[in-house]
């Protein structure tokens, strides 16, 4: 027997696939944003000048 008070395992598998669903919408939306985010910063630096590349040109990270 079942217990009544238990979700069926269908209902449980489909919250289980919204959960999946919401959080990985959550991630697609803090990536897409902070490329937009970099973007913007990028434009902005190059507008000004300030070109942080140039500050590791011709060093060696080692």
């Amino acid at each position: 027997m079942t217990d009544p008070d238990q979700p069926s395992p269908r209902r449980a598998g489909r919250a289980a696939a919204w959960v999946i669903g919401i959080l990985l919408a959550i991630i697609l939306v803090l990536f897409v944003a902070r490329n937009v985010w970099h973007g913007e910063e990028l434009k902005e630096d190059q507008a000004t000048g300030a070109n942080t590349a140039d500050h590791y040109r011709d060093r060696s990270n080692y």
